[in-house]
């Protein structure tokens, strides 16, 4: 998840699109190659190509910058951008979907982990296996990204995106609080109840003096990481059944609640905003993605360092990507695959590194002095990867968010757990039996 990776992160944090309608002058290949060297389209050749995207004003820039030296490479191929905020992923798969209809799909298909298994399912995305196997450039990139991105944009035998950038929510902590306080920075294996103890000694003062030891990210995204360290998921790993009703999500669940209701030591969520308390200083924790850096660089706030999700029954977290696709109808696949590489090389894993919004996808980006830069343990970012697991998104996530944050709305305001998530599993049964 860039941020939604960033639906979660796009729920989080305002995410947009980017659109580009596909309009090729020139005759190419209708599908990418299978078998056999790869040869790149020539540098005179002339073309259109156009890319649906999504992502934040830096985002955009990056996109922006590609398109400027892709244009360098192709000076006869117009690069046609579109960048309209996302809502949902199914309205954001339907208008593809109609565009490909109607003969008008966009040639390059961003999107988020929380849209890959809706976009399989109505068949937008052409495999890219013969790119990987035969392009001797994508073997060094591809080498280059941690496995366990790729998987996510796979399926079947199959790899149909190329991921640019992820989000894994990590634990952020106020440095000068915690020293403030005698609290020395906790183990990488730390636990709830290492958690809970820490969050009760850094919650301080009542009323509008009151500060908290954790300002709780609420949606789905943000609480999935308590669900995940607790050995369950909302979904099955298949994603063909939900599990919201599991004792362990009911578990989780109420540790969530409790963290703000019997303990006192988050506020109630709704109204609060974790992003502006916790660079205030009003709370000493919080939970996030890379996402947040930027925005806590422009508030000139550093006084923060990050850590692993403590523990239930497992270490885990929970991560989504961002990557690109080729439509499944463009006529321009191998066009569209030169440029797939340029958005996701090191030249631009490194302007995504810049930018302040995702993790780059590449382990040399990620590793890179800027990058790690700050905060100290920046390197905790890309390093979350291998404990971390993909956010559960089925063809119905746009039932699944909104039916648990529902269930958590009213379980946040006192109602049964078990009722509630009952509720919103029958829902999302409804929704993937249609």
């Amino acid at each position: 998840m860039r941020k939604a990776v960033r639906t979660s992160i796009a729920t989080a944090a305002a995410v947009a699109l980017l659109a580009l309608t596909a309009c090729g002058s020139a005759t190419q290949s209708a599908g990418p190659a299978a078998d056999g060297p790869y040869a790149a389209p020539a540098k005179d050749i002339t073309a259109t190509i156009s890319v649906s995207n999504w992502g934040d004003p830096g985002d955009k820039a990056v996109y922006d910058g590609v398109a400027k030296r892709f244009k360098e490479k192709y000076p006869n191929v117009t690069v046609n951008n579109n960048f309209t905020p996302i809502t949902t992923w199914t309205e954001y798969v339907n208008k593809l979907v109609t565009q490909a209809a109607a003969g008008q799909a966009p040639d390059v298909i961003n999107i988020a982990t929380e849209g890959v298994e809706l976009g399989l399912a109505n068949e937008l995305f052409s495999p890219l296996d013969g790119f990987l196997k035969n392009d001797p450039e994508a073997k060094a990139l591809r080498e280059d990204i941690d496995p366990k991105l790729l998987a996510g944009f796979s399926k079947d035998g199959s790899t149909y995106l190329m991921p640019n950038t992820f989000n894994t929510m990590v634990i952020y902590y106020n440095t000068k609080m915690f020293a403030a306080a005698g609290i020395e920075r906790p183990s990488d294996d730390w636990t709830w109840d290492d958690f809970l103890e820490i969050s009760k000694k850094l919650t301080t003062g009542s009323g509008a003096n009151k500060v908290y030891g954790f300002a709780m990210p609420y949606y789905s995204f943000g609480i999935t990481p308590w669900l995940y360290s607790n050995g369950t998921s909302m979904m099955s790993e298949d994603l063909k059944t939900a599990q919201l009703t599991d004792p362990k999500v009911q578990k989780s669940v109420e540790w969530v609640r409790d963290l703000a209701t019997k303990y006192g030591v988050s506020p109630q969520p709704k109204g609060s905003d974790p992003y502006q308390l916790f660079p205030a200083g009003k709370a000493a924790m919080t939970g996030a993605g890379h996402f947040v850096t930027g925005g806590f660089a422009k508030a000139g706030f550093s006084d923060y360092d990050i850590l692993p999700w403590p523990k239930g029954t497992t270490k885990s977290t929970v991560f989504g990507a961002g990557a690109f696709a080729i439509s499944k109808t463009s006529k321009n696949q191998e066009l569209s695959w030169e440029f797939i590489k340029m958005l996701t090389d090191q030249q631009t894993q490194k302007k995504w590194a810049d930018a302040g919004s995702a993790v780059p996808s590449t382990k040399t980006a990620a590793s890179s002095p800027e990058f790690l830069s700050s905060p100290k343990h920046a390197e905790e970012f890309y390093n979350s990867l291998s404990y971390a697991k993909p956010v559960a998104a089925p063809g119905a996530y746009n039932v699944l968010d909104p039916a648990f944050m529902r269930a958590m709305d009213e379980i946040m305001s006192g109602q049964d757990i078990g009722s509630s998530l009952e509720k919103a599993q029958k829902d999302v049964e409804e929704a993937l039996q249609k």
